[in-house]
């Protein structure tokens, strides 16, 4: 039969001594873990605050749609109303245009080919294609929008839609 062995003088200590530093270390872990959630979830809340501030010094005409979430209706010369949203994801500012529901679109390789051009074509703009719909989407790390910059992004989405709609109108459903 085998028996324990009993670490004794030295060997010991040092035993204890890693346990004891193992401990601590996932105690200062936990403690971290849950301090950051705090100061993210009071992040998220200042940046809902200045979101809307900012909005509100904009002049543009906005509706909250939830929490962390606003959306700005646009009347362009091509793709007639359509809505921006905004909504904040951690640090980061998402803006987004739906251009079509992706059952409504007919995907040949003609218009495929078309949202690819496009996509090279416009600047700091992504045209995507998700499982649910066509859309237009901007990303700005939150920190660096200001007043301008909350314009410039209102600006370049409002144009970008507008500006992309008569080029794939003959590919949407009527």
């Amino acid at each position: 039969m085998r028996g324990t062995v009993r670490l004794t003088g030295p060997l010991r200590t040092c035993k204890v001594f890693l346990r004891e530093t193992f401990v601590k270390h996932v105690i200062r872990i936990a403690l971290t873990l849950i301090l950051s959630f705090g100061f993210v979830h009071a992040q998220a809340k200042k940046g809902a605050a200045e979101m809307a501030s900012l909005l509100e010094k904009s002049g543009y005409n906005y509706t909250k749609v939830g929490d962390g979430v606003w959306q700005v209706n646009f009347n362009g010369k091509n793709a007639g109303e359509f809505p921006v949203r905004l909504a904040l994801g951690g640090d980061v500012l998402v803006a987004l245009a739906k251009i079509a529901d992706r059952e409504d679109l007919k995907l040949s390789a003609g218009f495929l080919t078309k949202l690819l051009e496009l996509n090279d074509s416009i600047d700091s703009i992504k045209l995507a294609l998700s499982s649910e719909m066509l859309y237009i989407r901007m990303d700005t790390k939150l920190r660096t929008v200001d007043i301008s910059e909350l314009k410039y992004i209102l600006e370049q989405m409002s144009g970008a839609a507008d500006e992309i709609y008569p080029q794939i109108k003959q590919f949407l459903p009527k």
